[in-house]
């Protein structure tokens, strides 16, 4: 039996642990957990066996010049990540986008955060799977727990436009497409850390 769940727990329990290691590293392993968390929704609907211990996305400072250009990058390609997801070609599947979220006083006690945008509290950002279209917008499940925010928490459906999703990834014949948010945050990851990414995932940072 698929015990990705249980594994995404486990890690998540250990981050604290992350904590007690040098700025740059800590970022590098906590990075490795969020898009091992990530990839394990992917695969559990998708179908795809994943390494034992995938790969990344943490926290980077706000205003962070590669993110914003990343969530560009993103931006422009999402047209055709839709086109892809509504006819999806041979190999090609674990479509999913990702959202941001801050805590919001009142129902539902979130509040959707665009990419680039500010917010008053902390902003968290969620792979998620399971996407649907809703009339004009779309659906999903977060596919992590919340590591700061305290009103959300994984399975949760949310619901969202275009304009709300920061980045989008799918697997083409096993490979990540997509998931530009990852590069900025690898920006702090060793040579021989982002070389793995590569070799391991596809994730091309240099």
């Amino acid at each position: 039996m698929n015990n990705g769940g249980g594994d995404i727990a486990r890690r998540a329990k250990s981050d604290s642990l992350a904590l007690s290691l040098t700025p740059g590293r800590a970022m590098f392993v906590l990075l490795r957990r969020k898009i091992l968390a990530a990839l394990l929704v992917a695969s559990l609907h998708s179908g795809i066996a994943l390494a034992d211990d995938p790969n990344p996305v943490p926290k980077v400072p706000k205003g962070d010049p590669a993110m914003s250009a990343a969530f560009a990058h993103a931006a422009a390609g999402l047209d055709g990540f839709f086109v892809k997801w509504r006819q999806p070609p041979a190999g090609a599947q674990g479509f999913s986008v990702k959202i941001g979220l801050t805590d919001a006083p009142g129902a539902p006690g979130y509040a959707l955060v665009r990419p680039g945008a500010s917010a008053v509290g902390q902003v968290e950002w969620f792979w998620t799977h399971g996407l649907r279209a809703e009339g004009a917008g779309f659906s999903a499940e977060l596919g992590n727990e919340a590591e700061d925010l305290h009103n959300v928490s994984m399975g949760q459906i949310i619901h969202f436009t275009t304009q709300d999703i920061g980045d989008w990834m799918y697997f083409q014949d096993g490979k990540i497409i997509g998931n530009a948010t990852a590069c900025p945050a690898l920006a702090h990851a060793s040579a021989q850390e982002r070389r793995q990414m590569k070799e391991q995932y596809g994730l091309d940072c240099d």
